[in-house]
């Protein structure tokens, strides 16, 4: 035995040099590739610098149709900053002859030939490699002043620019030289974490098969990079071989005593008392660690017998119902549960059948008697005593109930006015459109447009405004009575439909109210506000006869009651077409400006609350009209869609976000907002692939925004289109959460990776305890479904306080940053709030 041990010993020593040279193998290879790796990104950083550089119209017209210095030096097109900036120590353009017309050495303007400042001419080598790149720009290891120098090279084209008259004929070639001095070379391998990184010397003897060496192939032959290895081999072996023949002799020892000891034998019988006793109190421990998880859980935990009377009821029971638990100990379940037909046939079924079910969101009184809220799961087992009874588990869901109910209800209200919105405003004007009509009466919808409320939202604030929108429905309730239906249809406007009219004159008296009504003033917070109102009118059957038309034509009749004055009323006539024509030419000025570049980028950044910066953009399109001026999105995105113009716009949305973003904005994402009617488009897949792919943007750095309208769409195809999507890594936000009518099941459903709040949700958060507690339940709701939350609309210090103590993953406002353009944003990436 002794000797076994100790050859175990000795093999296990022989193990420990075999690792220990394994691993100072191991740890070579793998500084020799990151080595490699340093060297290959330095050369991908020149050659995009001078591809930068070298594929440019202008480049062109001054370095190769002609050699303009002041250009290329006076105006830093190819001056100093190069060697400042990225420190390229020679800069040269090469005629097509092999004559340098242009040089920069260390920052300075000196003609100086490339094979003299070298000390060999690598034109001929360099253009051979260009030849067989298919004119990609090229990189090369020289060795020049006994340190390398990394040449890249490209041929001088003229890139995108159509202005620029090219031949066929041979190009000039732009060289960039960077010297890899020994601090240069060691702070690139530094950042590798290889340490003494240098190049031998010709005359230096080489270790044959060295492990810390690496030869990269050069212009006049083999360059070796060598470093300091780490040797993890020996540290392994100091600290562990001394430790392992200690241990050697001391198991020797041991081993040898222990076969002395015979009486150990005699001990054995108390040894197996011991692990009894010692099981006995694991046993015990087990018990405790149940019952202290039984008692500390969220869920309360209890135990029935076979007629479902409470037997046993855990802790938490009176912390989350309030009631005492002797107060229930004998008496059914069902009791606790509030009558319900199908929970009292499942527990029936149960006590018969056997198994377990689940009883979701079940009813019950607080003993303060408030209705909450359960997830019961009831189990039928086997007691002592060949008995059976029951066992489960409830889990309050009261807030996730309370938080569903209420996102509902504001997929149908408003939530500043409490009036339908106009999901269901269209709901019930389609329900009386459709309905049989005697022809004696006229249906009639009525838009109104509230004068003067923008100077109101400016001058006295959002709460104030909110106010004001508040008592304009109570108004509107008061002039209709029971007669018709008044909706908030968005902003400061307002829809009333009446289904039921006998003649013009009823109409106009409700007009007359209805303004009379809101000219009086609005006493809000010790203030007198005024404001107005302007309506427009639309019939049915004689306008339209559909809900879209009907809208279209009280929105075109509003219109010209704004342009006669405002505070007065207009019915739509058939010569009020003229707006028709006006968005015809519209919709023509708009595809004229996608194609002669009236479109404008700027970008809203996004803070993440959990590393306290700035994570990513959202792009926004502006239109530079030449006669209107700038015009905001929702003043010609719906043209675009109903026009088919939002692919076009969409695709120069998409290109100009990733491109600017990739190049100004390093390693931050960017989120573009997509039509949902876009998701129906065959090739949407493939033209997000194809500016992926032109701009070099990395999937996961992009972001697709959407509303919740998208899942109603097709929803079987728009799941196909966004799981491909997902699968090359680009992500999906739900915008203006809340606001809309999708099945909440969608979460559930559809790839989504976050949702962002819309903003008419965090505005009253700084003064309303209601307001704050549904902007936590929704961020609660986006959480149980492991969505990131991004609350819109931030504009004060509090409301960002007061969402960060919620835990809101990210925020977006006018607090955090005004939409702006990108050469804003460049520092972006190391900024904080």
């Amino acid at each position: 035995m002794l000797l076994l041990l100790a050859l175990s010993f000795l093999v296990a020593i022989i193990a420990l040099f075999y690792i220990a040279n394994s691993q100072n193998h191991h740890e070579d290879d793998h500084s020799r590739l990151l080595m490699a790796k340093a060297i290959e990104n330095r050369q991908e950083i020149n050659n995009s610098h001078i591809t930068d550089n070298a594929d440019w119209g202008e480049a062109w017209k001054n370095l190769h149709l002609t050699t303009n210095t002041r250009w290329a030096w006076d105006n830093q097109n190819l001056g100093e900053s190069l060697y400042q900036t990225f420190h390229y120590e020679g800069i040269f353009v090469v005629s097509p002859d092999g004559q340098t017309r242009y040089s920069v050495l260390k920052g300075q303007l000196h003609l100086e030939l490339i094979g003299t400042w070298l000390g060999k001419d690598p034109v001929p080598y360099l253009k051979q490699q260009l030849a067989e790149s298919d004119g990609k720009a090229v990189s090369s290891l020289v060795v020049s002043e006994g340190q390398v120098t990394i040449l890249s090279a490209a041929w001088i084209t003229p890139g995108g620019d159509s202005s620029v008259v090219t031949d066929d004929g041979p190009r000039s070639l732009m060289i960039f030289a960077d010297r890899l001095t020994p601090d240069k070379l060691s702070k690139m391998a530094l950042e590798y974490g290889i340490q003494d990184a240098h190049v031998l010397r010709p005359q230096s003897s080489t270790v044959a098969g060295s492990s810390n060496q690496l030869e990269l192939p050069a212009l006049d032959g083999p360059v070796i990079f060598t470093w300091q290895s780490d040797n993890p081999g020996e540290a392994l072996v100091i600290c562990i071989l001394p430790a392992l023949v200690l241990l050697m002799f001391a198991t020797l020892l041991t081993a040898f005593m222990l076969m002395k000891n015979v009486l150990r034998r005699a001990r054995m019988s108390d040894e197996s008392h011991f692990l009894l006793a010692q099981s006995q109190q694991a046993l015990y421990s087990s018990e405790c660690r149940f019952r202290d998880v039984a008692e500390t859980t969220t869920d309360w935990i209890w135990e029935a017998d076979e007629n479902l009377r409470f037997t046993w009821i855990s802790e938490r029971f009176p912390a989350i119902t309030g009631y005492h638990i002797s107060d229930w100990i004998g008496r059914p379940v069902t009791e606790f549960l509030l009558n319900d037909s199908d929970v009292s046939s499942q527990l029936a079924y149960l006590c018969q059948s056997g198994g377990r079910i689940t009883l979701p969101n079940s009813r019950y009184l607080s003993a303060q008697q408030h209705p909450r809220f359960c997830n019961m799961i009831v189990k039928r087992v086997f007691l002592p005593g060949g008995k059976t009874g029951f066992r489960g588990t409830a889990t309050d869901v009261t807030q996730e109930v309370e938080a569903l109910e209420r996102v509902r209800y504001l997929s149908h209200f408003d939530e500043v006015t409490g009036l339908p919105n106009r999901v269901q405003m269209k709901e019930f004007l389609e329900g009386k459109l459709n309905s049989e009509s005697t022809g004696e009466h006229q249906l009639a919808i009525i838009m109104i447009d509230l004068d003067k409320f923008k100077p109101v939202n400016d001058t006295y604030g959002h709460s104030v405004g909110d106010a004001v929108l508040h008592e304009v429905s109570t108004r509107l309730r008061a002039c209709l009575k029971d007669s018709g239906l008044a909706t908030r249809h968005g902003g400061d406007e307002f829809i009333i439909i009446l289904p039921d009219v006998k003649n013009q004159e009823d109409i106009e008296a409700l007009c007359r109210e209805v303004i009379r009504e809101i000219n009086q003033p609005f006493l809000i917070e010790g203030c007198e506000i005024y404001v107005g109102a302007s309506l427009g009118i639309a019939l049915s059957p004689q306008d339209a006869r559909t809900a879209s038309d009907l809208l279209r034509y009280s929105d075109i009749a509003l219109y010209k009651a704004k342009n006669e004055g405002r505070n007065q009323w207009a019915f739509f006539q058939r010569d009020m077409d003229e707006k028709i024509v006006q968005r015809r030419e519209m919709e023509q000025e708009l595809r004229e400006g996608i194609r002669t570049g009236q479109l404008r980028m700027v970008y809203q950044p996004r803070y993440d609350t959990r590393c306290a910066c700035i994570t990513a953009v959202e792009a926004l399109v502006r239109w530079q009209h030449p006669q209107h001026g700038l015009l905001m999105p929702d003043q010609f995105i719906p043209l675009a869609e109903e026009t088919g113009l939002i692919n076009a716009l969409s695709d120069w949305v998409l290109y100009t976000a990733c491109s600017e973003t990739q190049r100004y904005l390093p390693g931050l994402a960017v989120s573009v907002n997509l039509s949902a009617g876009e998701f129906q488009d065959n090739g949407l897949y493939n033209r997000i692939k194809d500016v992926l792919e032109k701009t070099g943007l990395k999937s996961s750095r992009l972001e697709i925004e959407v509303t919740e309208n998208v899942t109603l769409q097709d929803p079987v195809k728009t799941q196909k289109t966004m799981l491909q999507l997902k699968a090359l890594g680009v992500k999906f936000l739900i915008d203006d959460f809340g606001t809309g009518f999708a099945s909440l099941s969608y979460l559930r459903t559809f790839p989504f990776d976050g949702i962002k709040l819309d903003k008419s949700f965090i505005f009253p958060i700084d003064d309303s305890v209601s307001a704050r507690q549904i902007v936590e339940n929704m961020i609660g709701l986006g959480k149980a479904y492991a969505l990131n939350v991004t609350a819109e609309g931030v504009e004060t210090q509090i409301q960002l306080e007061q969402l960060t103590l919620l835990q809101c993953d990210s925020l977006q406002g006018y607090f955090i940053g005004m939409p702006v353009p990108i050469e804003s944003l460049r520092d972006l990436n190391t900024c904080r709030i």
